[in-house]
């Protein structure tokens, strides 16, 4: 987007919840998009503490703001916050974009579609396909779900094997044995583990992994958005096809401007803006 957002006596707010907050990319996507789309609104990063998100949530609503969406860590305490909780957020008790109707907080969760919306766009369709995830926490979940629903063939691989039996299809141990032959069988792995976050834990998890494993035909994708997964550089070198997370975060907010403004989201200007937030 170029320029300064217009704000007049019409405009209507969006927010991006979280603690922190300054970190997201939301406010430069969804302000790119409602100038794209003509719509008269405007997205504000609100920092909330826990034990306010409930009134925060509810106050929103009760001031008629467009939606929020929401990060960590308050995904698991919007959905338990809610009114109502629509599709995979009922699933998942997982909720990162809430919609305010008639002073209602409606809880929907975008990830998960909005995952296997960016492999689609990058033309691989998970339908009869089989997907390695790595690791158990609340984004394997998320990816899982997409995945489940749109028909691939899931095997999730899990230092603590008991914190993903509740959700995952099934489960292998985090041994060299058990994932070199998962790998073997894959078209797809997801790095859904939080040592994505920091370089070093990243690297050192990135150089145990045993990527030659993978068929030449695999896709190996990250959930970080803002710099290169040492996973990706690994499979890079292999000439293996490789999504980072700007795509999962690109059309997770995509569908939450449909729910909003129940128009169609204008992704290729969302990336745009993603991508000129994230440059140095």
């Amino acid at each position: 987007m170029t320029g300064a957002v217009t704000i007049r006596g019409t405009t209507r707010v969006a927010a991006v919840l979280g603690w922190p907050v300054a970190h997201s990319r939301s406010p430069a996507m969804l302000n790119a998009a409602f100038a794209a789309a003509d719509v008269d609104a405007v997205m504000v990063p609100l920092a909330v503490e826990p034990a306010n998100l409930k009134a925060v949530l509810h106050g929103l609503a009760a001031a008629g703001l467009v939606g929020a969406s929401v990060t960590a860590p308050h995904k698991e305490a919007t959905a338990a916050a809610a009114d109502r909780l629509e599709g995979l957020a009922a699933v998942l008790g997982v909720a990162n974009c809430v919609v305010f109707d008639g002073g209602k907080v409606i809880g929907h969760n975008t990830d998960a579609p909005g995952f296997v919306d960016g492999l689609i766009e990058r033309g691989w369709a998970p339908r009869g396909r089989t997907a390695i995830v790595l690791g158990s926490g609340g984004a394997a979940r998320a990816v899982v779900a997409g995945l489940r629903e749109a028909g691939a063939t899931i095997i999730v691989v899990a230092r603590r094997p008991t914190s993903a039996k509740p959700w995952a299809p099934a489960i292998a141990p985090w041994t060299d044995e058990a994932m070199t032959a998962v790998m073997r069988t894959a078209d797809l792995v997801v790095d859904c583990t939080d040592a994505a976050l920091d370089p070093a834990r990243d690297q050192a998890m990135a150089d145990t992994l045993p990527l030659a494993a993978l068929p030449s035909h695999a896709l190996v994708a990250s959930l970080v958005y803002h710099r290169t997964a040492a996973i990706l550089d690994r499979a890079a070198a292999r000439d293996l096809t490789i999504l980072d997370g700007r795509a999962m975060l690109v059309h997770q907010g995509a569908r939450a401007f449909t729910l909003w403004t129940g128009a169609a989201a204008p992704v290729g200007v969302m990336r745009t803006a993603l991508d000129r937030s994230i440059e140095p």
